[in-house]
């Protein structure tokens, strides 16, 4: 086939042109890198008590939580009292050796800690334990 004055027609491949596509791709990384938010573990900010004959234990156990205002938590969870007995009923009733752990603040009101405390000890639990950061003593003071 000839075309305009009897010259051959060279026919032209398409070419696509990825330069500008892979520009493209990089400012869309680059804005959903700058615009998304990364998820942090939500944590219930308590300050333990400090005690000289604390060890150091690996605890996999059930948690109840009473921060500084004086709110319990279980298991992540706000719970009031009637909800943590139902909880720790449930708790116990699926496995009557489960543990237990009670991290207060070291702020926190005295009187729900122990409410938390007499609740365990209703529902029968063995294993309960009540961590604390190791006290460091300075050895020149009596």
């Amino acid at each position: 086939m000839a075309g305009a004055f009897n010259s051959p027609q060279h026919k032209r491949k398409p070419v696509i042109n990825v330069t500008p596509l892979i520009d493209v791709m990089f400012l869309l990384l680059i804005f959903f890198m700058i615009s998304s938010t990364f998820r942090e573990d939500l944590a219930i900010d308590i300050t333990l008590p400090k005690a000289e004959s604390a060890a150091i234990q690996d605890i996999t156990a059930k948690e109840i939580i009473v921060d500084r205002a004086g709110t319990t938590y279980f298991e992540g969870r706000v719970v009031s009292e009637q909800e943590l007995r139902e909880a720790l009923g449930a708790v116990l009733a699926e496995d009557p050796s489960a543990t237990l752990v009670l991290r207060a603040d070291g702020q926190a009101d005295f009187g729900r800690v122990l409410r938390v405390i007499d609740i365990a000890r209703d529902l029968k639990v063995e294993n309960l334990i009540i961590p604390t950061d190791l006290l460091e003593t300075n050895p020149e003071e009596p």
